[in-house]
């Protein structure tokens, strides 16, 4: 008996220090476990461990606005008359050229020149000439 009540007591004095064991108030304990220093009802921490503050296990999430850019009041950036409108909606809805006539266009255009072109002296080193 002796032996058993001595291992019960280690037991005891051992879980003290175990602090991340320990459930505080609020998370799943009993308000009358915190007044009890932890012990006596289901779901109450370890001895002592139940009255000190922890985090709860969800936080709050606040989505707050702290500042925006721009103006307060809308002001157009430009403005157009009737007609200048419907000009520039013709523009829009007109068709628009294919994949395959704009990669034409683009072989056909004359592609500028570099004016520098790199050649290699006679010792294998690479030299930047001007090109004529």
């Amino acid at each position: 008996m002796k032996m058993i009540l001595g291992i019960a007591a280690m037991g005891l004095l051992f879980s003290i220090p175990a602090y991340g064991q320990g459930r505080g108030f609020g998370v799943g304990s009993s308000p009358s476990a915190a007044l009890n220093f932890g012990g006596g009802s289901v779901g109450s921490g370890s001895v002592g461990g139940s009255a000190r503050a922890q985090l709860p296990a969800n936080f709050p999430t606040q989505f707050l606005t702290a500042a925006f850019s721009g103006e307060e009041s809308f002001a157009p950036s430009s403005f157009l008359t009737f007609q200048q409108a419907v000009e520039e909606g013709k523009l829009e809805s007109a068709p628009q050229k294919s994949v395959a006539q704009v990669a034409a266009e683009n072989q056909a255009a004359a592609k500028a020149k570099s004016r520098v072109a790199f050649v290699q002296d006679a010792r294998g080193n690479v030299v930047p000439v001007p090109r004529s």
